[in-house]
Parts: structure tokens; C-alpha cells; sequence
């Protein structure tokens, strides 16, 4: 199993120095990877409901203040050496593919092929609105614009017709480091994201998930696998979970006292899981900093 944590992107915390003492603090302690979140804007939320739940409305501190990913990967990149990069996640298909897949290359440039890039199909309809793009036919438009990049980072010149978007005989440069892309992780709680992630991705990344749904949308992966003549097992499970220090056990499997956080990944473990990836709650940087530290030595240990 992989570790890695979230970013702190969004609310009062998240500055510079913010991101620079916890990708230290993560590289010092021998994390896997970090991770950042991403929203363009946050319009009023009048029929979303945040995490698909109607009626539930997204933190009021991501309105404080919320980074761009790939401007704060790009300043990471040369403030780091070893650790794994990458987006926890990005809605796809609110953006421009051709300019994602730019920024996605010269991430992986800079970093010297330490990306991974998560990707999502978005559940705000309301910034889609604000946006311009269409809420609608997001999954379709997902899928297209991925088929889209992958030639973009592999193909010289590059000839693609899609349903949504092509080009004839474009030249797109720099190409990723990692060959022939960076690894593809596709966030989702449905049967359409576990046959996106079949079809196109390296990794399954379900977000906030109880270890039943895991479960169950691990046996709908695998019936897609074989689907796209992919091995069971051959898409890797990598799962997001909030990490909370307390004394009794909470929502997650990951909420708990050391000793109960360590037997909870230990179940992730034995379904297949293989990157744990924590968010903090609250998130601000003390906080941050101290569960960082409290997972590497009172947690960690249990787990080798």
C-alpha cells in the first residue's frame, strides 16, 4: 500500500508557505504522494447537492479561497525531489482538453514524470452552467476528451475525430515524460465511472466511500475489465478517505484511534486497495501537520 494526503487548496489556510511546509513535511516523513483538489468558481448552489446528496451544501470555506491545481503543481514540481504528484480531482469536461492536456504534460516535464492525473466527471451543475459547458453530456464529452489527449501525448503530428472535438495534423509539444502518459485515475461512485476507468484508466479512485460500496463497485470494475479484454484486478483500486484522530470510531474506517485507523486500512488492504489517500478535517495546516506526523509514527508502523 501507498500513502499520500491532500493539499490544502481551499479556505484561509491555503497559501504558499502552506504548501511548501506540507510538501516538506511530506517528503521528510516518507509520503507517497500528494494531491490537490480543483473548482474554477462556486456559484450559489440552487440544485446541486455537494457529494450527489440533495440539499447538502459544499463547505462555506471553499468560497475563502480555492487554488488552480496545476499553477500550484507547477510550484511544487521545483520545491520537491521524490514525491508523486497529482490532481484529487479534475473535472474534465468543464475545461478545454487540448489545454488540460498541455498542462498535464509540462506537470509531468517539470516534475521529471511524477504525476498522476485524476480525473472526474463533475457533479456542480451549476459552475458547468457558469462555465459555459454542458452539464448534460458531461460523461460523453469525458470520454472523447480523453481518447482526445491520449493522442495529443503520444502522436506526432496528431489527427483525431471525435464527437466533440478533433484536429488534423497538429503539433503538440512537449510530450509527458511518462510514456506513453501519465497514469489515469478515475474518480466516481457508478457503473458508468467504473467502465470509464476500465476502458481508459490505470487506476479506480472512489472518494469518501464506505468499504461496502468499495466492494461493490471493485466487482462492477472487474466485470468491466473483462469487458475491454482487461484482466480482473488489472485496474489498480486506489481510495480517498478523511483521516481523524479520535477516541471512538467515526463515518469512515479511517476515523479513530491509531490503533482502529490501522485496522481500518488493513481492511482496505485485503479487498485489493493499493494508495490511501487522507483528507484532513478541518482542513487547516496545524491540523495538517500534526496528523501527517501522527499517521507516520503511530500508524504507519501497525501497518508494515
Amino acid at each position: 500500500m501507498k500513502y499520500g494526503c491532500s493539499l490544502i487548496v481551499r479556505g484561509e489556510d491555503a497559501t504558499p508557505d502552506t504548501f511548501l511546509k506540507m510538501a516538506e513535511r511530506a517528503e521528510a516523513l516518507e509520503l507517497d504522494s500528494l494531491w490537490l483538489s480543483a473548482h474554477v468558481v462556486l456559484p450559489p448552489q440552487v440544485k446541486s447537492g455537494y457529494i450527489l446528496i440533495p440539499g447538502r451544501m459544499h463547505p462555506p470555506h471553499w468560497r475563502e479561497c480555492y487554488w488552480e491545481p496545476f499553477t500550484i503543481l507547477s510550484f511544487l514540481a521545483a520545491h520537491t525531489r521524490r514525491i508523486t504528484l497529482g490532481t484529487s480531482v479534475v473535472v474534465l469536461p468543464m475545461h478545454n482538453p487540448f489545454e488540460v492536456a498541455k498542462q498535464v504534460a509540462e506537470v509531468d516535464q517539470l516534475s521529471n514524470g511524477r504525476f498522476i492525473f485524476g480525473i472526474g466527471v463533475g457533479w456542480f451543475e451549476e459552475e458547468f452552467e457558469v462555465l459555459g459547458q454542458n452539464f448534460r453530456n458531461r460523461g460523453a464529452r469525458t470520454d472523447d476528451a480523453i481518447e482526445l489527449m491520449k493522442k495529443l501525448w503520444a502522436d506526432d503530428p496528431v489527427t483525431y475525430q471525435g464527437r466533440f472535438y478533433s484536429c488534423e495534423d497538429a503539433s503538440f509539444a512537449p510530450k509527458p515524460v511518462q510514456r506513453p502518459h501519465p497514469p489515469i485515475w478515475v474518480a466516481g461512485a457508478s457503473r458508468p465511472a467504473c467502465r470509464r476507468a476500465a476502458q481508459y484508466a490505470e487506476a479506480f479512485h472512489p472518494v469518501r466511500m464506505s468499504l461496502e460500496k468499495v466492494v461493490e463497485m471493485r466487482k462492477e470494475l472487474d466485470v468491466q475489465c473483462e469487458k475491454f479484454g482487461r484482466a480482473p484486478g488489472s485496474v489498480k483500486l486506489c481510495v480517498k478517505l478523511p483521516m481523524v484522530f479520535q477516541d471512538e470510531p467515526g463515518e469512515f474506517l479511517t476515523q479513530g484511534t491509531p490503533r482502529q485507523i490501522a485496522d481500518g486500512i488493513k481492511r482496505y488492504m485485503e479487498i485489493g486497495a493499493e494508495h490511501l489517500t487522507f483528507d484532513f478535517v478541518p482542513e487547516k495546516v496545524d491540523v495538517a501537520l500534526d496528523v501527517m506526523e501522527r499517521f507516520a509514527q503511530e500508524v504507519r508502523p501497525r501497518l508494515d
